[in-house]
This record gives C-alpha cells, sequence and structure tokens, in this order.
C-alpha cells in the first residue's frame, strides 16, 4: 500500500519530565494511527524521535470476508466473550459494532489484551474491560484465567486479516468457539525519497521501535531506501547502514517479537513486556542505564 500523504512536521515538543533517554533518538514505526502516545512518551523521557509507520490500516477486504464479518456482528448478542487484541481492533472494532448496534449488547464478557487496548475498550464501549496483569501477550491472557470455563462458550476475536492464531487455538483447546471479526487490514507503506528524506528531518536513529513480524520484514526491506535517500540529503554515497541497524536496540513488545529479531539478525532486541508507550519508554531506559559507560563506572 502506498503512503502519499506527505510527512506533516509536527510542533516542537515540549520540555522532557526526565532526561532518561536524552542520549537517544528513536525511529518509532507503528503504524499512523498509533504514533501519538509513543512519540509523546518517549519525547516526555528526553528522547528525539523520527516518525516512519512501516505499516498502514485501512478497511477491510470487500466481498466474501466482508459477507463473514456482518454475519458475526448480526449475531453479536449470542456470544458470551468478546476480545479485543489491539487498539487497532477496538477502533475498528467499536465502529462497526455501532453500524449495526446502536445499543451494545449486555452481559457480553469484553476483554483486551494490553493495558492500553483495555483503556481505549473501556472509553468506547463504556463497559467493564478485562485485562490480564503483568503481561500483554496472547499467551499472558490465556494463562490469567480470566476466560473462566469455556466449554460450550462462544467468544469473538477483533483483529486484522490474517493474524496469529495462537489465541483461538488456546481457547478452542479449552473446548470454546471461536469466531473472527476481521475488522481492518494491514499494507506495507511505500515512501518516495523525498518523504523519507523529510521524516529523517537531519536525524540519525539510535534506536527502534518494532511491534510486529511485519514490522521487521518491512523495516529491513526498507534499509536500501533508507540509504538512497541519505545519500540524496547529503549528496554523496552512503556506506551501507543495514550493519548499524541491525545492531540498534530494537523495542519489541513480546518474547516472541524478541526471538524473531534474533532470527533476522538483531544483535540487540529488548523485551518490553508489553507494547504501551510506557513500557517502550522504561524498556529502552533500561537498556541506555545497562549501556550508558559513565553510569556503569
Amino acid at each position: 500500500m502506498t503512503s502519499d500523504k506527505s510527512l506533516a512536521r509536527r510542533p516542537r515538543p515540549k520540555a522532557p519530565q526526565n532526561a532518561a533517554l536524552a542520549n537517544h533518538c528513536v525511529l518509532v514505526t507503528r503504524p499512523e494511527q498509533q504514533q501519538a502516545e509513543l512519540i509523546a512518551t518517549l519525547e516526555a523521557w528526553g528522547a528525539q524521535t523520527i516518525s516512519l509507520p512501516l505499516l498502514s490500516i485501512s478497511p477491510p477486504s470487500a466481498g466474501a470476508p466482508a459477507a463473514t464479518l456482518r454475519r458475526s456482528l448480526l449475531e453479536l448478542d449470542l456470544f458470551d466473550s468478546l476480545l479485543f487484541v489491539s487498539t487497532n481492533a477496538v477502533r475498528a472494532g467499536v465502529a462497526a459494532i455501532e453500524d449495526y448496534w446502536p445499543q451494545f449488547p449486555v452481559g457480553l464478557q469484553i476483554l483486551a489484551i494490553g493495558p492500553s487496548t483495555a483503556a481505549l475498550a473501556r472509553e468506547l464501549l463504556r463497559c467493564e474491560v478485562a485485562v490480564a496483569e503483568g503481561g500483554s501477550t496472547s499467551e499472558a491472557l490465556l494463562a490469567s484465567g480470566l476466560l473462566g470455563d469455556l466449554k460450550g462458550k462462544r467468544v469473538g476475536i477483533f483483529r486484522g486479516e490474517g493474524g496469529r492464531d495462537a489465541l483461538a487455538e488456546g481457547i478452542r483447546q479449552r473446548g470454546g468457539r471461536v469466531d473472527y471479526f476481521e475488522v481492518y487490514r494491514r499494507g506495507i507503506c511505500d515512501y518516495s525519497d523525498t518523504q523519507l528524506i523529510e521524516a529523517l528531518d537531519g536525524k540519525i536513529p539510535t534506536a527502534l521501535t518494532i511491534t510486529s513480524g511485519e514490522s521487521l520484514d518491512a523495516l529491513l526491506a526498507l534499509v536500501p531506501r533508507l540509504e538512497r535517500a541519505m545519500g540524496i540529503a547529503v549528496d554523496k554515497t552512503v556506506k551501507s547502514i543495514r550493519a548499524d541497524v541491525l545492531a540498534m536496540p530494537v523495542i519489541v513488545p513480546s518474547t516472541r517479537i524478541e526471538k524473531l529479531a534474533l532470527a533476522k539478525g538483531f544483535t540487540a532486541p529488548v523485551d518490553a513486556g508489553g507494547a504501551d508507550a510506557l513500557a517502550f519508554a522504561r524498556a529502552l531506559a533500561r537498556f541506555a542505564e545497562k549501556t550508558d559507560p559513565k553510569k556503569s563506572d
């Protein structure tokens, strides 16, 4: 998917609340709709940021997928539990629900993966939302006991098209029935040289944020384009930056993504233990504390 929008310059950030990340410039790669909170948090901790979404979020596919989604939405009141896997799933899911249910059905258990997802679901649905403590992954939710006895229960999972099946498999193993509400699509952002130059704005990243295996692949595919853009910006050939990118700390939300990063050649992945902005900032601050020679003396 091509991103035609020019990357608008953001206002100058407010003075940082602390300087824990003062020596870092962080490449923020989340989809555009999820950038603001993470950027604000990182800058509040003293970091510079570069906004470069790698994935775009768009409406779900038409045809058979749309028909399946419509049938599930019409049967919403027949479910026992609804589960939202991300803030994107909440935004798109609530919008889809409101098209069919002016008043949200009562008696449904609502669950979310991660505190940010839960907070947004509470705000938009105006109801109680359960979230696993101490973990922001599908595995943490399955281990939490929040789903209870699933025998004969019907669970709806709101997600993007083509997401992971680990959560659904865990529910089925416990006797539950799973229906997917695939309420959005992910696409790869495509940038022109001019857009990349504008996004970098003369800054060189020292750390990366990644939230999925797709983002890892998109970043590695973009490296040659970044080299070209940097070369155009300084009017000379830029040496390969692939090794530099692979050596940067890359903040990820889970051990699963950490393992994927290692498998793809990244040497310093850092598991934040969650996908929310504060978890990412704290993880990078811990990494900075360990690797700053002045602080380790």
